[in-house]
């Protein structure tokens, strides 16, 4: 059930931050120069406060008109401890979609950093995210759904698959399948974790703003994909 899936499934985990040593000035740097609503704070790689576009704008009141540059301004002026939001309300990586999405609501707020037990930021979770994993399940609900109705009656729940599955291996090593279909049919159940890899990788590229080190993650997810389909197809004769 998606409210039990953990938020790893669907947090980004190329995440922008800003050190708590770094001047002021540079809170409006980065939210002029990334498409991000919220940004963590650390110390090295521990969180520390959280920064929204909500604060920055708050900020940007006490600046004086005049200024001609309003980020050496800060930088003089303003300490980032003094700004940020604390203490830092977070999540574990093992703790779930509906956990995140209750502190949320608690808390009144719209983002979560992800952290380990030491408090290391390993990634993000906000509101956005959470929508795009309901619509998400909403979408593979509907299409369970159709696949039912489409099947009718040879529809197979899960411990049938597991069955089949388990007779597929029996015939494939007894070397007494002929027409290929016990071996085709552990052929698509290997070749779908592939496929779920790419999956995964694609939607965490696309949240992420197409972050280059996921865009790497997601090419190698998919010509691994392609190899196992290059090397093993021919042999079933699909």
């Amino acid at each position: 059930m998606l409210a039990c899936e953990p938020v790893t499934r669907f947090m980004t985990e190329a995440v922008l931050t800003i050190d708590i040593n770094a001047p002021a000035g540079e809170i409006l740097r980065l939210f002029a120069a990334y498409p991000v609503h919220h940004l963590p704070v650390v110390d090295k790689t521990k969180v520390v406060g959280m920064l929204s576009s909500a604060d920055v704008l708050k900020l940007e009141r006490f600046i004086p008109t005049h200024c001609t540059s309003r980020e050496e301004y800060l930088d003089r002026t303003v300490n980032l401890a003094t700004v940020m939001r604390r203490p830092v309300i977070s999540v574990l990586p093992s703790q779930s979609i509906e956990h995140a999405a209750s502190l949320m609501a608690s808390y009144g707020i719209h983002a979560l950093p992800v952290v380990d037990r030491n408090d290391n930021i390993v990634g993000i979770i906000t509101t956005t995210d959470i929508m795009h994993a309901a619509l998400h399940s909403e979408r593979r609900g509907d299409a369970v759904a159709d696949c039912e109705v489409k099947a009718g009656p040879s529809n197979m729940t899960t411990a049938e698959m597991d069955r089949a599955l388990h007779c597929a291996r029996q015939t494939a090593e007894a070397d007494d399948d002929n027409g290929t279909i016990a071996r085709a049919l552990l052929y698509v159940q290997s070749h779908r974790k592939f496929l779920e890899d790419v999956l995964t990788c694609a939607d965490r590229y696309l949240r992420a703003g197409q972050d280059v080190r996921l865009h790497v993650q997601l090419t190698k997810a998919i010509e691994a994909a392609r190899r196992d389909r290059r090397e093993v197809t021919p042999a079933l004769g699909l």
